[in-house]
């Protein structure tokens, strides 16, 4: 365990790439966001904003940017794959955890001030909203939690084969995605699936069937890291 947190500690000598880089982007977001509500002055409550991405999305560019740069330097200091993934993986529940407890408290900010006084639904989007906050801190972190396997697994694949690896999978993607909406469409079942999702409780959603997701990819990606070149 000494060796993992050791390997942890490592990784986070960059930390203001890799953890202040996420709010950077989306403290960015946010102000822009806030200055076009403020200046549009708007009460509608159909208005939203998709800013909360852009946070998401850079933390999958990091976890992108672990494995792909930490992962070779780590290996270098005779650290094996086990105790560099294991590392890794306890950085992510760890921040993830952190994340969604600071987007919670900015949601809870947001509401008290009615959208930042100027109706802005910037982290209290209506599908991530909970019950409580409890709730609400698993439906931040677990989706950060999925975006971050989900960075591992972009940077596992690029360092098992390379850039024909990532073509592959892109390639592979299309292809799969594509054959599923053309069948499901052919079987006319896009009704039953939208029934289902309908079914589905936000909670299920964002943090039961994102968790289940990221246990399989947590599961593939220490498989292929075992045969990655650093």
């Amino acid at each position: 365990m000494n060796r993992i947190l050791a390997t942890a500690r490592v990784q986070l000598a960059a930390w203001p790439s890799t953890l202040g880089m996420p709010w950077l982007v989306l403290g960015g977001a946010f102000l822009v966001n806030l200055m076009v509500f403020a200046l549009i002055n708007t009460s509608n409550e159909d208005a939203h904003t998709g800013g909360l991405v852009t946070f998401y999305v850079v933390v999958l560019v990091a976890y992108v940017v672990t494995m792909t740069q930490y992962f070779p330097m780590i290996l270098g200091m005779s650290v094996t794959r086990r105790t560099f993934y294991l590392a890794t993986c306890l950085m992510a529940l760890v921040q993830s955890l952190g994340y969604g407890a600071v987007l919670t408290v900015l949601e809870l900010v947001e509401s008290a001030t009615g959208g930042w006084g100027v109706s802005l639904p910037f982290f209290g989007v209506e599908f991530l909203q909970q019950s409580n906050v409890l709730l609400q801190l698993l439906a931040y972190a677990v989706p950060t939690l999925l975006v971050s396997s989900l960075g591992m697994f972009f940077g596992v694949t690029f360092k098992r084969w390379g850039v024909i690896g990532m073509y592959t999978l892109a390639i592979a993607s299309l292809v799969v995605f594509g054959g599923l909406a053309v069948l499901v469409t052919w079987l006319r079942w896009w009704g039953a699936i939208g029934a289902w999702f309908a079914d589905q409780s936000s909670l299920a959603l964002l943090a039961g069937w994102p968790a289940l997701l990221t246990l399989v990819l947590a599961a593939v990606n220490f498989l292929m890291l075992r045969r990655a070149t650093p």
